[in-house]
């Protein structure tokens, strides 16, 4: 597969199913709050697909409540399809959706202990701030049991202005 191959655009309800059905536990409903989010405009969903087959998705929250408005959320591809270009499609993507709603910059959190995710999103060219956010995160495990999880964040920043 290349890159070139990879195709990136809005979610749509059609989608949801497929969506659902690569989640952690079939209640998790991740997608759906995603979508939900963009249809009531306070972000945007985006899938990446492949002749048809989906790779991966990332949201955007740009709710302005947000103080990392816009802040990048649940950038996740599947493990088959990583490393292979999705991650920077999704971004790209989304960071040009940004730029074309007015933002200059867009926000995302990390946990400082993912050694995947953090050289990954420095090479997407964010940077650390050196800040930090208590997060919470709703879990749903194996069995299908909600939890709210606290954990500390690192936030990264990138500048869509040097583009």
């Amino acid at each position: 597969m290349s890159a070139d191959q990879i195709t990136v655009r809005l979610c749509t309800a059609d989608d949801l199913d497929a969506l659902h059905s690569r989640e952690s536990h079939p209640t998790a409903r991740h997608a759906q709050r995603h979508f939900d989010r963009q249809v009531a405009g306070h972000g945007l969903f985006a899938v990446a697909e492949l002749q048809g087959s989906f790779l991966g998705s990332c949201a955007l929250d740009c709710d302005p409540a947000n103080k990392l408005c816009p802040e990048l959320l649940s950038l996740w591809i599947y493990p088959e399809f990583r490393r292979q270009g999705a991650a920077r499609k999704l971004t790209t993507f989304l960071e040009g959706e940004a730029s074309a709603l007015g933002f200059t910059e867009v926000f995302l959190r990390v946990d400082p202990e993912n050694e995947a995710a953090i050289p990954m999103y420095i090479g997407l060219d964010y940077s650390p701030t050196g800040d930090h956010q208590v997060s919470s995160y709703e879990t749903v495990d194996a069995a299908g049991v909600r939890r709210s999880v606290d954990q500390v964040d690192a936030v990264y920043r990138k500048s869509l202005l040097t583009r």
